[in-house]
């Protein structure tokens, strides 16, 4: 029987599983950040090493497994490739190893088929897409530096602004004033700014403490879905951005009149009501008009087993895929993680 071994790192959690020739998953493994980038490599090694050895573990595989894929947020560029492919390859999980930025297995986790285009909206941001003849194409994906907006840190910063706005009279009223203070700990407007400045001086500009932030960004669905316009204008600003992420990939691709599937994954996307959606269509059916955009039916972590099988010559057939959804650990069904927990 071969085995092979998939990896998702992200920038708050690593989650690895463990899966046959067949699709079947024979063990799952968690472990915290395995980004390198905001935790340095060290760290990430540690987490990345502690799920794969508890996926490991549970399956009763004794490694070198045949194949294992990485699917790491912080591998950007070609110096992140290099570094990372050297260090995991010292871990000893595989005889093969492949290393891939944690949007292309997402990418892979919601295709039917080899090509598509794909947007992961998490922590944070990035889009990437596979032509039909196998190009591939794929956003630096390194924040404002390559002119990203739409992850959850920008999204939480962006919510904050807004109430600060509203709080001082340049910005309209909105529910999210109350809420989002509250949410975070602090009874008033001005506390909350105060706190998030001295937090701010204590580390870098622009650094604030994510997990906590995320906490902001469900109120920003649910304020939409009760009718805030400030909310939902911030959606659908969203929207607009994923949208057109998506459709300078099908351009570039050349896919405006085919029926791409458009692939949407990342907590954000987990978000309560149908607007965040709504925006992305519309903005995308401007360019590709046959295009399907849909949310991802897997976690990015299948994605990545699913290539690990393909580099090894394995047809993904439906009842691969099947024996892949029978055999999901509860931890990553998509009743069982929260919004922004998957990246």
């Amino acid at each position: 029987m071969t085995f092979v071994l998939g990896v998702d790192g992200g920038a708050t959690k690593t989650f690895a599983i463990v899966a046959d020739e067949r699709g079947h998953i024979r063990g799952f493994g968690q472990g915290g950040p395995g980004n390198h980038e905001t935790v340095g490599l060290d760290s990430a090694l540690t987490e990345i090493a502690r799920a794969c050895k508890s996926a490991l573990a549970q399956s009763d595989v004794t490694p070198p497994v045949e194949c294992a894929v990485f699917g790491l947020a912080g591998a950007d560029l070609p110096t992140d490739f290099d570094l990372l492919s050297t260090s995991l390859q010292k871990l000893g999980f595989s005889r093969k190893l492949y290393v891939e930025n944690d949007a292309v297995i997402a990418l892979r986790a919601g295709l039917k088929r080899g090509w598509g285009v794909g947007v992961v909206c998490g922590t944070g941001f990035n889009a990437c897409g596979i032509g039909p003849d196998g190009t591939k194409l794929r956003f630096p994906g390194l924040g404002w530096i390559s002119g990203d907006w739409g992850g959850g840190v920008d999204i939480a910063r962006e919510v904050i602004r807004l109430v600060c706005r509203a709080w001082d009279g340049r910005g309209r009223p909105t529910m999210l004033a109350e809420k989002v203070p509250a949410i975070l700990g602090f009874s008033r407007i001005e506390e909350m700014i105060a706190h998030l400045r001295q937090e701010e001086l204590a580390h870098y500009p622009g650094w604030f403490d994510r997990r906590r932030l995320f906490k902001v960004v469900p109120l920003v669905f649910e304020a939409a879905y009760n009718g805030d316009e400030v909310a939902q204008d911030l959606l659908i600003r969203l929207g607009n951005e994923v949208g057109l992420a998506a459709s300078a990939i099908i351009r570039r691709l050349g896919l405006e009149g085919s029926d791409v599937e458009v692939i949407l994954a990342g907590g954000v996307f987990k978000g309560r009501g149908p607007l965040l959606l709504d925006a992305v269509t519309l903005t995308v059916h401007r360019v590709a008009p046959r295009a399907k955009v849909v949310i991802a039916k897997f976690e990015p972590v299948v994605g990545a087993v699913l290539l690990a099988l393909e580099s090894l010559g394995i047809e993904i057939t439906d009842d691969i895929y099947a024996n892949l959804e029978a055999t999901l650990p509860h931890q990553l069904s998509m009743n069982g993680l929260s919004l922004l927990e998957t990246r």
